[in-house]
């Protein structure tokens, strides 16, 4: 886990450079969820532009199948186990249910960037559901090894 205060930091950092410079470089990277939600990729870009008080960021949103790029998956490890319950729906860690993504698991799409990031923060307590409408059908099969 990372230090909240390294967190602002950070923030504060990159919205000093976006108020002087503006927005520069690609898109924030997104994942359109089936409800129509959109989950990013980049918290601490998007925090620091909100800091920053820009309006508008430019964003590429990806399919939750599409694959993720091996350059991008090394920052995208599971840190606790996911499972689903017999009614379909998924919690993080615990003991109920069959494992469907392992502990140490790379992402393989950005789908499961944007599931493994979210279920890896802090105060999500062991066997709460993801924190977002994840279902094992969104998954590609081949995820639990």
């Amino acid at each position: 886990m990372i230090d909240p205060r390294l967190r602002r930091f950070a923030v504060l950092t990159a919205a000093e450079r976006l108020r002087k410079q503006g927005w520069s470089g690609g898109p924030l990277h997104a994942v359109g969820l089936p409800d129509g939600t959109k989950i990013t990729l980049q918290n601490v870009l998007l925090a620091a532009a909100r800091e920053a008080g820009l309006q508008e960021i430019p964003t590429l949103t990806h399919h939750p199948d599409e694959p993720l790029p091996l350059f991008m998956a090394r920052d995208f490890v599971l840190v606790r186990p996911i499972r689903e319950l017999a009614d379909g729906s998924c919690v993080v860690g615990g003991r109920a249910g069959e494992v469907l993504f392992r502990r140490g698991r790379r992402a393989a799409t950005y789908g499961e960037a944007a599931l493994f990031r979210a279920v890896g923060q802090a105060d999500i307590p062991d066997g709460a559901p993801v924190p977002f409408s994840w279902t094992a059908a969104m998954s590609t099969g081949e995820n639990q090894e």
